[in-house]
């Protein structure tokens, strides 16, 4: 589930939003955002492993400090920071369908029928969920083998078939440190890879396949990413990917002279499929995720319930109506912001964490370090972003986390419980 919470909309809803920032250097981007997330898999990996706990960022602060509240904290903005990552795949489907409407029948649907969209097919994996682990994962594994074979097909023939000449395409167009602001703007695209953490406990094996599974994933993500947005580059200026940010890569594909209409009809299916499996895939982590902070006496009761199925019922229902209404409400710049100053945070506390705690799990201090530092000059280079370029975002950001930590201070119930009932635990 891994590459399908990353690939899904960090190319299919991310792609535009990306080039505004970096322009025809954000392959580049991509890549910095790629190799700073390998260091925070480390990071990962290395805590999840020790303490043999699938909380992610929000197990890992319980034991690096003594303060339920930082911990919660920190909790609460993971899970609100994919309720928006969620909400932005459930944008970009809606798109994308409105699109698939217009070049396969012909018929322009009002755009009033995106959020419509968007919320239905978010119900859809709320039930999808609600009926078990098997069926989503079977859906995800076929979406995932599709959409992998797809892109780098597409980013394949986009290269080898185009016309012009690549060293005529300036890259630098935005300046020399576009693709460094351009990657703190994109990390949103790189939040997948915490999914596998939380499936920690229904992993055989996991000392050697969790390692292999989110390695492999964020190099896939990586090779996908920086391929496809260099064809895109070829075959379309950033203007005009700007001009379609919605459905960007779908434009630069319908450019491919061996493909043209065929192409952008092709992206738009892929698309569809792409960006709903990822719903699928962080819904089905994310509640777990909400079940744990749950259980952990940092969100009510009631969402550690599971179901006789070991579904947590409450949490994925909670999770689906916030996603719905984030895709409804926001726009699309302003849900991918959100998701990456949220996802930087945790990044940032997870590297910070794993540094903090080398000692005890004997792990070397370099790796996190260099995550850390990474981090902590992406999250400075996005709020200048958006204090420059759009204010309104940035307040509404800070809003969202300054509600979340009065919300966090304000919640008394602190106690653990058992997870399988509502009565607290002895």
């Amino acid at each position: 589930m891994g590459v399908g919470g990353m690939v899904s909309g960090g190319i299919y809803a991310v792609l535009g939003v990306a080039m505004r920032q970096s322009g025809n250097a954000v392959p580049l981007s991509y890549l910095i955002a790629g190799a700073i997330t390998l260091l925070t898999a480390h990071s990962y990996l290395t805590l999840t492993l020790h303490f043999g706990e699938h909380g992610g960022a929000f197990s890992f602060v319980e034991h690096a400090v003594d303060n339920v509240t930082v911990a919660a904290y920190v909790g609460w903005i993971l899970i609100v920071g994919y309720v928006g990552v969620m909400a932005m795949y459930a944008f970009a489907f809606g798109a994308y369908t409105l699109t698939a409407a217009r070049a396969l029948v012909g018929v322009t649907l009002p755009g009033v029928l995106r959020p419509v969209i968007s919320v239905g097919i978010v119900a859809a994996f709320v039930g999808l969920n609600l009926r078990g682990v098997r069926e989503t994962g079977v859906f995800e594994d076929i979406a995932v083998y599709i959409k992998i074979v797809v892109l780098l097909s597409l980013a394949a023939l986009g290269i080898v078939f185009f016309e012009g000449d690549p060293t005529a395409v300036e890259f630098f167009d935005r300046g020399p440190i576009s693709p460094i602001t351009g990657f703190a703007v994109i990390f949103v695209s790189f939040e997948g890879f915490q999914l596998l953490v939380y499936d920690y406990e229904d992993i055989e094996n996991v000392d050697r396949t969790l390692p292999l599974g989110m390695y492999i994933a964020i190099a896939l993500a990586i090779l996908i990413y920086v391929s496809v947005s260099f064809m895109a580059t070829l075959h379309l200026t950033p203007e005009q990917l700007i001009a379609h940010e919605e459905t960007a890569l779908a434009a630069a594909v319908s450019n491919i002279p061996l493909l043209g209409g065929a192409g952008f009809v092709l992206v738009v299916l892929s698309a569809m499929k792409s960006t709903s499996s990822g719903i699928n895939a962080t819904l089905f982590g994310t509640s777990r995720l909400v079940h744990l902070v749950a259980s952990e006496g940092a969100l009510p009761r009631l969402f550690s319930f599971r179901d006789r199925e070991g579904i947590p019922v409450y949490a994925v229902l909670t999770m689906g109506g916030l996603t719905a209404a984030f895709a409804v409400l926001g726009s699309l710049k302003q849900i991918t912001e959100f998701g990456s100053v949220a996802f930087l945070v945790s990044f940032a506390v997870t590297n910070y964490t794993s540094l903090t705690l080398a000692d005890e799990t004997g792990a070397s201090r370099l790796v996190p370090a260099l995550g850390l530092a990474g981090t902590l000059v992406a999250i400075p280079m996005v709020v200048h972003h958006l204090y420059r370029t759009d204010p309104g975002i940035l307040v509404s950001i800070v809003a969202i986390f300054l509600v979340l930590f009065v919300l966090e201070v304000l919640f008394l119930e602190r106690e653990a419980y058992s997870p399988d009932g509502l009565e607290p635990a002895d």
